[in-house]
């Protein structure tokens, strides 16, 4: 029967929280009797069917229930339900074996929906998350699968549940919103290798979405946290439409900014999920590629100690970046074994230890839950917060860095030179700097002989086991 079977088969879990399919024969009914040219075929049309199914419901009042709405309803509850199933499957897939979920620990919070047949009159003031989906679902502006994922991915439980495992889901438009011009610049030539005029024709677009829309929704006090963003309207995205063609003489229709909008932040998100579980390309630290940096220093010049020179900074460059990097892990180390300390229950030593077994052992979520004296491997998760660790960690190193190479840069290029070049350096240090947490940050490191390979994961070893010698003396 193929796929017509997601209309009368529910997706729901039982008393235990697991998964289970229950078939509807009412629902099978119903929809064998109205749509008999689509119960055999495996490639059915879901827009036409839905369409159907959804003028029954709507044609229904409150003094005359009629049966029909309230089957065609269950029918559009089912398929809601295997698209909900499909996002917290595909979100256990994404982020479950590093953030330590899985699909069923996401299940209890949006498959709500027990599968029964009601009257309206005998239904409860507190509706399924299936059912505020299909009440809330507008035809004209989306489809039902596609409205079915975003609310999803916006159920505030589930969010909330998913941030304290450290993932964070996040609307396209507060995407956009938080993603400055100069990076887009970066992320469409370093990670999609764009063309110039493609790059350029992205950034006119965000960079005037941000005059429209950000600037507007500022100026409401609607950024505060915990207010959603919610899509341009029709107005802002006309409003956006005109700012392009002033600036640059181009036409693009009102819908044609909202599907490129929809673009940009697909882009965006992408590279940021790679970014974070490390399938980008990595370069190690003594490699030439580095000599990207150097090539910001030393303009192109026909000096023969040119090449003398370029080596000599590279090598200060690599102590430097070791310095740097054991400061920003000694100094964020420092500042969470600190608030851990001011804690009701202290973590502090649950915390030292599982950072160990993680990346000097290498063990598992499970293994170190089992080692630290917690139940679960979601508490060490919870407990270590690798990718915020990562990521204050990587912000210091950056500071610090930066700093140390212009010190050392003065020694080698013009000091003017330097002026103009400042920030094609620090770019060309982030990039480096990727390269090192994108390798930590991916699932191959975890073997112990890869562990050793690893530089991220050799020095902040080192500096536990100086932790450790200064408790021992």
């Amino acid at each position: 029967m193929g796929t017509a079977s997601k209309y009368w088969e529910q997706i729901k879990i039982n008393s235990s929280g697991s998964r289970q399919i229950l078939e509807i024969t009412e629902a099978k009914q119903f929809f064998t009797l109205k749509f008999p040219e689509y119960v055999t075929d495996s490639d059915i049309s879901d827009i036409n069917i839905q369409r159907k199914l959804l003028a029954w419901v709507q044609d229904n009042s409150d003094t005359n229930l009629d049966r029909d709405s309230l089957l065609a309803e269950r029918c559009l509850l089912c398929f809601i339900s295997w698209q909900i199933d499909r996002v917290c499957q595909q979100l256990a897939a994404n982020f479950g074996k590093n953030y330590g979920f899985t699909s069923q620990n996401l299940f209890p919070y949006v498959l709500t929906d027990d599968g029964r047949i009601s009257s309206q009159k005998n239904k409860t003031s507190c509706c399924s998350f299936a059912q505020e989906i299909l009440q809330s679902f507008n035809p004209s502006q989306s489809n039902l699968a596609s409205w079915t994922t975003r609310k999803v991915k916006q159920h505030p439980e589930l969010n909330s549940f998913l941030l304290e495992c450290g993932v964070y889901l996040i609307s396209d438009w507060a995407i956009l919103n938080d993603t400055p011009p100069k990076q887009l610049e970066k992320i469409f030539s370093v990670f999609y290798n764009f063309t110039a005029f493609e790059t350029r024709e992205s950034i006119d677009i965000l960079s005037s979405y941000h005059a429209i829309y950000r600037a507007q929704r500022r100026q409401k006090s609607l950024s505060r946290a915990g207010r959603k963003c919610l899509p341009p309207t029709t107005e802002q995205l006309e409003q956006i439409a005109q700012l392009i063609k002033t600036k640059t003489g181009t036409n693009i229709s009102p819908k044609q900014i909202f599907t490129k909008l929809q673009d940009l932040a697909s882009q965006i998100r992408e590279y940021r999920i790679s970014v974070r579980s490390g399938s980008l390309p990595t370069i190690p630290l003594d490699t030439s590629n580095h000599k990207s940096l150097a090539n910001q220093i030393f303009p192109v010049q026909e000096e023969v100690d040119t090449m003398d020179e370029e080596n000599e900074f590279l090598s200060n460059y690599r102590k430097q970046f070791i310095l740097s990097l054991d400061d920003a892990i000694a100094k964020v180390t420092e500042t969470w074994m600190e608030l851990l300390k001011k804690r009701k229950k202290p973590k502090l030593e649950q915390f030292i230890q599982a950072l160990h077994l993680y990346y000097c052992q290498g063990k598992s979520m499970t293994e170190i839950a089992q080692n630290v004296g917690l139940k679960a491997q979601y508490q060490v998760t919870r407990l270590l917060k690798l990718k915020s660790f990562r990521a204050d960690i990587r912000q210091e190193l950056l500071i610090s860095l930066r700093g140390r190479i212009l010190d050392i840069a003065q020694d080698y290029a013009d000091p003017k030179h330097l002026k103009t070049i400042d920030q094609k350096i620090e770019i060309a240090l982030d990039e480096q700097i990727n390269r090192v947490f994108q390798e930590v940050e991916s699932e191959g490191y975890k073997s112990q002989s890869s562990l050793q390979a690893n530089l991220f994961a050799q020095r902040v070893c080192q500096h536990l086991d100086r932790l450790s010698d200064c408790n021992l003396s």
